[in-house]
């Protein structure tokens, strides 16, 4: 193949077609139409004599050769506008995108004012923010920084620890004073279950205690992926609930629950910074991770 042939406009759709999955979104996203997108496509394929998307009347998948080409050409066009980016950046104050993503609840508390500040200090960056507890894709949305509370799966991801936060068991006064009293984790049995489902679908509490690891199967009275939700039904004195540090801490310290159980050891949750690859190789970037990474040192612990 000769290089000069190799069209970058051509290559910009192959990456957004496989990242939307079709080619009618890919348009939508390139601000383009449908059957030039198609032939752009088409030409890097005949560039490259290879097939490298599978079209279907639902949409566009990779192929096996597809899948390769799109990790490397990735990569690598990730490190070209990175430098490109470096450049300008190297001769001017901290300017440009970044596009974060968060969990609704950690994003309300403990993120908006620290990422106030950040603008505060870098008034030239356009700062776009989405908290939602949806595990959005960084690659197809475009992100930047996604904050994860929980533990991550995808090996293709840069991972920065945040913080992490210890868990524990709340309910309220008046709750606990009408119930049976709660010694061991097995007294759960007597209890209204509040159970957070954000992170997965199994009914499980799990704790260790005297060196040993245990999992508790409960019935959950009330299931949410809104630990907002879960905090206000158990100032309500609806039930007793296992939750992060971060979440129930200021009822803790206001008196509005309790801590119950504190002598068995319920686990940490882990909030981590998640970058697609390339990304934080970029000045911006980088500042508003070293930034976070700063203020969140030690928060819970």
């Amino acid at each position: 193949m000769e290089q000069s042939k190799l069209d970058f406009d051509d290559l910009n759709a192959f990456f957004v077609v496989a990242e939307a999955g079709s080619f009618a979104r890919a348009a939508e996203r390139l601000e383009s139409s449908k059957s030039l997108v198609s032939r752009r496509v088409a030409r890097l394929e005949a560039t490259l004599s290879a097939r490298l998307l599978q079209r279907t009347a639902r949409g566009a998948h990779l192929t096996e050769a597809g899948a390769l080409y799109y990790e490397q050409a990735r990569h690598a066009m990730s490190q070209l506008e990175c430098a490109a980016e470096n450049l300008i950046e190297s001769t001017t104050d901290l300017s440009g995108p970044i596009r974060l993503t968060g969990p609704v609840f950690f994003g309300r508390e403990y993120l908006e004012l620290v990422l106030a500040e950040f603008v505060k200090h870098y008034p030239n960056i356009e700062l776009d923010v989405d908290f939602s507890d949806e595990k959005l894709d960084l690659h197809s949305e475009g992100l930047d920084i996604a904050v994860r509370v929980g533990r991550l799966t995808d090996s293709s991801l840069t991972v920065r620890r945040l913080c992490q936060s210890g868990r524990v068991v709340v309910a309220s006064p008046a709750y606990l004073a009408q119930m049976p009293p709660l010694h061991t984790p097995q007294d759960l049995d007597k209890h209204v279950i509040l159970h957070y489902n954000g992170t997965h679908t199994q009914d499980l509490w799990r704790y260790r205690h005297d060196g040993r690891s245990h999992s508790l199967k409960v019935k959950p009275h009330l299931r949410s992926n809104s630990a907002s939700m879960l905090m206000s039904a158990v100032k309500a004195g609806i039930g007793v609930m296992v939750m992060p540090v971060y979440v129930t801490g200021a009822a803790i310290q206001s008196g509005e629950v309790e801590v119950v159980l504190g002598d068995y050891d319920w686990g940490l949750a882990e909030i981590s910074l998640i970058l697609p690859h390339g990304k934080n190789t970029t000045r911006r970037v980088r500042s508003l991770v070293d930034f976070l990474l700063l203020k969140f040192h030690n928060k819970f612990s």
